[in-house]
C-alpha cells in the first residue's frame, strides 16, 4: 500500500489563491472600488484536483492531508520564527474548505495544535510502517528526514541517514532566511560546504565553525549573536532547521522533544 503525506497548507493555499478573482465597481461618488472574491466550489475543485493528480501519479491508496496546527512550537524555541510572514494572508476560501474536508471523510485530514504540518508528517513518515509513505512537499527542509521518499519539483528524492544529517546541518550553518532564522554569521554556501566535508564529527565540526565566526566577530554583543554563546546559537539553529523525527515527539504529552546534542 502507498500513503501520500500530502503537505496540505501550502496545496490548498495555491489552489485557493489561484481562482481569487478581482472586482471593480464604481461607487456613488465615482470613485473605482476593488473587490476580491473567489467561488468556494471551484478553489474546492482546484484543490481536489491537486490532490488526484498526485494520487494518480505516485499510485497513492490513501492521500493523508496535513495541515499546521495553530500553535507552532518553533515560536517558543524563538520568538521571530516566521515574523517575516505576519502579514501573508490566507487566501479566501481557505479555512471553510479545511472545515468542510474535516467533515466530509473523503480524506484522512490530520493536525496537531502545536506543530508544523512539515513536523507532523516528518513524525509519520519516520514511524517503522508496512506502508509505502512518499510525502508530498516543495518544501525542501523535508530532505533533513532520514530514509524518506519525497515527491518534490516533479521528481521523486529519497534520503538516506547521511544525506539527511548533511542537509539539516547546512542549514543550521546557512539558516534560513523565509523562516526567519540567520544560521552562523559570515557563513556562505561555499564555506558551509567545506564544514562539511571535513573529517571528525560533524556537530562537533559545525560548533568549531561558529566559534571560529565569533573568534572574528569585532562586536559580537552585536544583534546577530541574539546576545548568545556560539554553542547556543548553533543549537538554537539546528532545533529550528529540524523537522521532527518520530523519535522528537512526546505521544502522551503531545509535545516536542527537542534535540541535544551528543553528549561529549
Amino acid at each position: 500500500m502507498t500513503q501520500l503525506l500530502i503537505d496540505a497548507d501550502f496545496t490548498l493555499f495555491q489552489a485557493c489563491s489561484a481562482v481569487e478573482r478581482e472586482a471593480v465597481f464604481t461607487n456613488e461618488a465615482g470613485a473605482s472600488v476593488h473587490i476580491l472574491n473567489s467561488a468556494f466550489d471551484e478553489a474546492l475543485d482546484t484543490f481536489e484536483r491537486q490532490v488526484q493528480g498526485h494520487i494518480k501519479r505516485l499510485k497513492g491508496e490513501e492521500a493523508v492531508l496535513v495541515f499546521s496546527g495553530p500553535n507552532n512550537f518553533r515560536k517558543e524555541v524563538w520568538e521571530d520564527y516566521k515574523a517575516n510572514r505576519k502579514s501573508v494572508r490566507k487566501p479566501l476560501c481557505y479555512w471553510p474548505i479545511i472545515d468542510h474536508l474535516r467533515a466530509d471523510g473523503k480524506y484522512r485530514v490530520v493536525s496537531e495544535d502545536c506543530l508544523e504540518g512539515d513536523d507532523y508528517i516528518g513524525i509519520l513518515a519516520t514511524r517503522q510502517s508496512p506502508v509505502d509513505r512518499v510525502i508530498v512537499s516543495e518544501d525542501k527542509d523535508m530532505q533533513t528526514l532520514p530514509n524518506v521518499k519525497i515527491w518534490r519539483q516533479d521528481k521523486l528524492v529519497e534520503t538516506t541517514p547521511e544525506s539527511a544529517e548533511e542537509f539539516w546541518l547546512y542549514q543550521t550553518l546557512m539558516g534560513d532566511s523565509t523562516d526567519g532564522y540567520a544560521g552562523c554569521p559570515g557563513i556562505g554556501p561555499k564555506s558551509a560546504e567545506k564544514v562539511l566535508m571535513q573529517a571528525g564529527d560533524p556537530w562537533e565540526n559545525v560548533l568549531q565553525a561558529y566559534r571560529a565566526a565569533y573568534a572574528k566577530d569585532k562586536d559580537p554583543s552585536k544583534s546577530k549573536w541574539l546576545g548568545r554563546t556560539p554553542e547556543d546559537l548553533a543549537l538554537l539553529n539546528a532545533r529550528l532547521a529540524r523537522i521532527l523525527h518520530h523519535t522528537d515527539w512526546d505521544s502522551k504529552a503531545r509535545r516536542p522533544i527537542l534535540w541535544e546534542p551528543p553528549a561529549a
